[in-house]
């Protein structure tokens, strides 16, 4: 799978569908099921009727679940779908792809139920916070229970879960979404949970407070050059690894656009109008507020990294001395 280096015509019909789709935060209008789905011999993902999409599989005597939910309740019910899809194995680890809490708000019940926690290591201060805090309410799973100590572990850049039969590898790809976006990729069954990198039929959300547009264009190039065959995005439909492409498309087209004004030197009070401009219009994808939003976003994000790394110092320059 090769990502295109541009937004040729099959990128506009990319556009077209990804427009067509709903921000990640907005929620179902009612609740449903959880839809599970098998995607190969040991591994599931489930769509969820309230939070992003998850997923589990088998390694070595456990199970590894990857995001949670958004809340303890609905963690419970995944973990009960897991239990059902794995005669009962125990999970031994909880990965989260980032902590917006549609991704982790259920992390409470994996640690309630043994899970440690696995993410990146600019979350874990976040994530440790959550699920340590006292609860009084007596739907929390972990309300009472003083005695469980939960260990969350941080990723800075890559590991490796292994079990002689499967190769399970997590990697931080730079900031993207947020700056401590982690994916997992089956390296046998060449299947990518993405998180929120990459969607299936959502317009991406680009409005994140540690969003990097810039990396996340550099995030997509990387996946691109690895071979999935079945996708797990953060959210949109489980299985075609389309989501990949469409989300390239999408945030290179909202990249270039924030640093074209950027460039031009453009108001950010102006930039508004200037996204509704018929010359920055994007054929295929229709005009709405939260691309517009988006735009708005990435150009703050850019202009703000570009000023906190012109206000660093770099050191001076070595001359070496003449023998």
């Amino acid at each position: 799978m090769k990502i295109r280096a541009g937004l040729a015509a099959a990128g506009m019909a990319v556009l077209a569908a990804v427009g067509k789709g709903q921000a990640p935060t907005a929620a179902p209008a009612a609740a449903a099921p959880i839809h599970v789905e098998k995607l190969a011999d040991g591994v599931w993902a489930a769509d969820v009727h309230k939070g992003a999409n998850v997923g589990w599989f088998l390694l070595g005597d456990g199970v590894v679940a990857v995001d949670s939910g958004s809340d303890s309740a609905v963690g419970q019910e995944i973990l009960e779908e897991i239990a059902k899809t794995t005669g009962g194995k125990p999970v031994r680890a909880l990965i989260l792809t980032h902590s917006h809490a549609d991704h982790s708000g259920g992390a409470r019940a994996f640690v309630a139920a043994g899970a440690r926690v696995i993410c990146h290591e600019s979350q874990a201060g976040a994530i440790l916070a959550f699920v340590t805090q006292a609860s009084t309410d007596p739907k929390d799973l972990l309300a009472g229970k003083s005695n469980l100590r939960p260990l969350v572990e941080s990723i800075s850049e890559r590991a490796i879960l292994v079990d002689g039969i499967h190769n399970v590898q997590i990697y931080f790809l730079g900031a993207a979404h947020t700056k401590g976006d982690l994916v997992v990729y089956l390296n046998a069954d060449k299947i990518l949970y993405s998180g929120d990198v990459a969607l299936t039929g959502r317009m991406p959300f680009m409005q994140s407070p540690d969003v990097d547009p810039d990396g996340w264009v550099r995030a997509l190039q990387a996946i691109g050059r690895v071979p999935v065959e079945k996708l797990v995005p953060g959210h949109g439909e489980i299985g075609p690894a389309k989501g990949v492409q469409e989300s390239y498309v999408y945030v290179k087209a909202v990249d270039d656009m924030a640093n074209k004004f950027l460039s031009k030197g453009l108001p950010e009070e102006r930039v508004d109008a200037q996204v509704h401009d018929a010359e920055n219009a994007i054929p295929g994808l229709a005009m709405s507020d939260a691309h517009t939003a988006n735009v708005k976003a990435s150009y703050h994000a850019i202009k703000e990294k570009t000023a906190r790394a012109a206000a660093t110092p770099t050191a001076p320059a070595v001359t070496p001395k003449p023998k």
